[in-house]
């Protein structure tokens, strides 16, 4: 079948996913692996976007690995979303599972994230050498950053010292009892009510979204740093697709990571799409320079 439901671990906790494999994988040569990361509070998809991507990968050769990371989706404990450990530890899982696959050629494995899965992906390739190829597309750069942007663009420069007060207290709840308070998902974002009206509106559409996460996902988002590691992954070569548009993770995000990586890099400028590709007539763009750069360097 070209795609099936598979499930892995990460240390320890049961990942679910699905397997895209092409049509005679393994007669012959083997196939290059891609693992493919999600966003923030998404899932395996990200709407359709990586469904869409996973066929074009296995229209190219390729095999690759779209799950929920953990957190989100059917994986791990809902809300329990911790990028800057757990993600990490889900992607590194992720590449080895892939390499355990007989059709995949362990030694060509790439990686693709989206917005903190894109900064995840720099994460990965920047420690583990496995990884040949990366494209991070509107990634983040820096988790605390990306939040006082949110909050100081969409609430003001008030909330945002608010916020960081209510997280001060639950760092100092979560040492005391060992419990984090769960929040709604715009509690962590500051969403206002017409981001709110929005993010209703994709829940009714694709129930997969996270609804609600712990405090303490807000303070992995502050540790969250991607940026410091980019440079780790040369002379490996490394993508950046980001929407000049995109106004939840402004590109300037792409820009210093584009900045900060190595020789064999490259920066892609989208114009009129948002910062979810998935949601304007971009997609398939995005997709296809995505596919165009895996095919070049696996």
């Amino acid at each position: 079948m070209p795609e099936k439901e598979v499930t892995f671990y990460s240390e320890g906790v049961k990942v679910h996913g699905a397997l895209s494999m092409p049509e005679g994988a393994g007669e012959g040569s083997k196939c290059p692996g891609i693992v493919l990361i999600h966003g923030y509070a998404s899932f395996r998809d990200e709407l359709t976007g990586f469904v869409e991507l996973a066929e074009k990968l296995r229209a190219q050769g390729m095999v690759s690995l779209r799950f929920d990371m953990r957190g989100c989706g059917a994986s791990g404990e809902p809300g329990r979303i911790i990028p800057h450990l757990e993600w990490t530890a889900d992607a590194l899982a992720a590449v080895s599972y892939l390499q355990s696959v007989g059709e995949v050629d362990g030694r060509r494995i790439g990686v693709v994230g989206m917005s903190v899965g894109g900064g995840t992906a720099c994460y990965v390739a920047g420690i583990d050498k496995r990884v040949k190829c990366t494209v991070a597309l509107a990634p983040v750069a820096d988790g605390a950053w990306w939040l006082e942007h949110l909050w100081t663009t969409r609430r003001g420069a008030d909330a945002w010292e608010a916020f960081q007060e209510r997280l001060a207290a639950d760092r100092v709840e979560r040492a005391t009892t060992g419990k984090s308070r769960k929040v709604p998902i715009g509690d962590v974002l500051g969403f206002r009510a017409e981001d709110q009206k929005r993010w209703d509106a994709l829940l009714a559409q694709y129930p997969q979204f996270t609804r609600e996460v712990y405090m303490s996902s807000a303070d992995s988002l502050v540790n969250f740093k991607p940026l410091g590691l980019v440079k780790l992954v040369a002379p490996r070569p490394i993508r950046f697709i980001h929407s000049e548009d995109d106004e939840s993770v402004p590109i300037v995000h792409g820009e210093e990571l584009h900045a900060a990586a190595g020789d064999v890099k490259d920066l892609k400028r989208i114009k009129g799409s948002p910062h979810c590709f998935w949601m304007s007539d971009q997609a398939g763009y995005v997709q296809d320079l995505a596919i165009e750069w895996l095919l070049e360097h696996l």
